[in-house]
């Protein structure tokens, strides 16, 4: 008997979790995403259209229907334009907490973008107002990624200041919340991870109200960021690179 996605349960250590390399379920219907481990994520484009790569190396358009499937570095992924919304199917349901994190994708231009433009957040519609902690680019030509948390009145950032990926390379963030300030790592091609640490800043007893996790933007419309999504995880604690390479 077929196994339909809607009584599929989370069963990942992760408290979000999603990976295009080893399969996820798209439902046409709804606009949700299934990962393996059981999480939901919702995604739209409007009535805009986005060019893919198939699996081949041709070229085709997603219609606005449809997730813009790729091979990217040989991998499966979706293309995110800027008109694409890709966000957790609910609101966050977990408090605060030291947390550990993973992006993997292609590089498709975000960071030589404008200043602001956001890889991952976890906020509320407005991201300008309350508890928010997000990843984006310094912008321009000669920009790097960088990841802010902001508790509503002060924030900290750590930025890194080598490793500038260019348009089709392979890029892995890492990154670490903790009471003790932030920690953002890259790996670029799968080559040494660079790193860069912020001041420490308490952490907050709730999110912004409504507050999701968002990839490919900060808020519901607000500083959107091409990029072709692999995988992504979020994990309670401090993870080791091994943790990282065993989580799902």
């Amino acid at each position: 008997m077929r196994e339909s996605t809607k009584d599929l349960a989370p069963r990942s250590r992760c408290l979000e979790a999603l990976d295009f390399r080893d399969g996820a379920v798209f439902e046409p219907t709804s606009g949700l995403f299934v990962a393996r481990s059981g999480h939901r994520f919702s995604w739209s484009r409007g009535t805009s259209t986005l060019a893919g790569v198939n699996a081949v190396g041709g070229t085709y358009t997603a219609p606005a229907t449809l997730p813009a499937y790729e091979s990217a570095n040989s991998q499966l992924g979706v293309n995110l334009g800027v008109n694409d919304t890709f966000r957790g199917n609910a609101a966050v349901g977990h408090l605060p907490q030291t947390l550990s994190g993973e992006l993997l994708f292609v590089e498709r231009g975000a960071r030589v973008g404008t200043a602001g433009d956001t890889l991952w957040a976890i906020a509320g519609d407005d991201p300008t107002t309350g508890v928010r902690i997000f990843i984006d680019t310094t912008g321009t030509a000669s920009g790097f990624y960088r990841i802010t948390y902001h508790n509503g009145s002060t924030s900290v950032t750590a930025t890194l200041a080598s490793g500038q990926p260019t348009a089709g390379q392979l890029v892995r963030l890492r990154w670490l919340w903790s009471a003790s300030g932030l920690t953002l790592r890259q790996s670029i091609n799968s080559g040494a991870f660079t790193q860069a640490t912020s001041g420490a800043l308490a952490l907050p007893s709730a999110y912004a109200t409504g507050a999701r996790t968002r990839i490919g933007r900060r808020g519901a419309t607000q500083n959107p960021a091409p990029l072709t999504l692999l995988s992504y995880l979020l994990a309670p604690g401090t993870l080791t690179d091994t943790q990282f390479d065993e989580a799902y």
